[in-house]
């Protein structure tokens, strides 16, 4: 009888490894998450409630609440503009809110603003302006003044003006008021003093220029940052009463303005547009690294004052660095008893870039 054949022997193969099992963690408003898992590994689950901040900021005494109606005006007019960027390693934030009074009254915002920039020039525009309380359409003043003067501005730049001509940029905003009246009125023949009633406004203009990165420096080098403007000259001029400073080290450095008298309307102490074209002060000067260019309205320079007082010291420590634009409107927006005019702020910073 034959042997039958030895089968041959099968090693059985080394088990795979077994997978490392995750522990289970129930939901962690089960009771069973608490006693299963040690302390050290309950999940920790952070609920937080979204909430936007609620009403302006206040200083000092508040003023009175009140509902705000839509401005009745044609063109329509926004209860508030914000706006800002960055320009040849400058920082720019712009708002333009309407007063408690006018949002109460359901009247138009009769402060505007306008920026703009030079590329060529490497050059920052900003321009402000108050339509005059008594002036029916001022709001509609305050708009084009802006925006001619700004555009005066471009052209003297375009024709490589070192020391730019304020007469020359007032003029040319004057006589868009008055080419206005007289488009509206349909009197061919309306002046200054007709154009004066209807449209008035103070305006308020600079023009901030950064030094090209890649020259050289005093050093004869060009070791600068690529974005960081070696220095900031500012040309500034301004009719009527809304002034313009430096804000460095939390101190308010006037450069141009006046303080109002009288009453303040046509026919009082302040100066305004299209009567008033030459600018009643002008100014030069450099805007130093870490520092900051402010030009407003007098609805925050009456509260502001030198900037000793509360309103100052907020403005202060709440501009050391450029906020958010949409911060930067409700910081401007701060309700202060008695204070009830349109406010306008533009700030232009030179901060070193990161």
């Amino acid at each position: 009888m034959e042997a039958a054949e030895p089968k041959p022997t099968v090693e059985p193969a080394d088990p795979e490894p077994a997978a490392e099992q995750s522990p289970t963690v129930e939901p962690a408003n089960r009771e069973s998450a608490a006693t299963t898992l040690p302390p050290a590994t309950r999940p920790t689950v952070v609920r937080r409630r979204t909430r936007l901040a609620r009403g302006p900021l206040t200083i000092g005494e508040p003023a009175p609440a009140v509902d705000t109606r839509l401005a009745a005006a044609e063109p329509y007019r926004p209860d508030t503009v914000a706006d800002g960027g960055d320009a040849f390693g400058l920082t720019i934030r712009a708002a333009s809110v309407r007063g408690l009074y006018k949002r109460y009254a359901g009247g138009p915002r009769q402060d505007d603003l306008c920026l703009g920039v030079h590329p060529a020039t490497r050059t920052v525009i900003v321009a402000a302006a108050d339509g005059v309380s008594a002036a029916a359409r001022s709001d509609l003043g305050a708009a084009l003044a802006v925006r001619h003067a700004a555009a005066a501005v471009a052209r003297q730049l375009e024709r490589e003006v070192l020391d730019l001509d304020w007469s020359e940029v007032f003029r040319h905003a004057a006589w868009a008021l008055v080419e206005e009246h007289r488009r509206t009125s349909g009197d061919p023949d309306a002046g200054v003093e007709q154009a004066g009633a209807c449209l008035a406004t103070t305006l308020i203009v600079a023009a901030i220029s950064a030094t090209d990165p890649c020259a050289p420096d005093q050093d004869g080098g060009a070791n600068r940052e690529e974005s960081e403007p070696a220095g900031c000259r500012v040309q500034v001029a301004a009719v009527g009463d809304s002034p313009a400073f430096v804000l460095a080290e939390g101190r308010f450095e006037p450069l141009v303005g006046e303080t109002a008298c009288g009453d303040g309307l046509l026919g009082g102490g302040v100066r305004a547009l299209p009567r008033d074209a030459g600018p009643v002060g002008k100014a030069s000067a450099t805007l130093a690294l870490g520092s900051a260019l402010l030009i407003c309205t007098d609805g925050l320079a009456l509260p502001l004052a030198d900037g000793s007082g509360d309103v100052g010291r907020t403005l202060a420590r709440e501009l050391s660095s450029p906020p958010d634009i949409v911060d930067f409107a409700r910081l401007l927006d701060f309700s202060r008893a008695t204070y009830d005019d349109d406010r306008t702020l533009i700030a232009v910073w030179h901060q070193r870039q990161h």
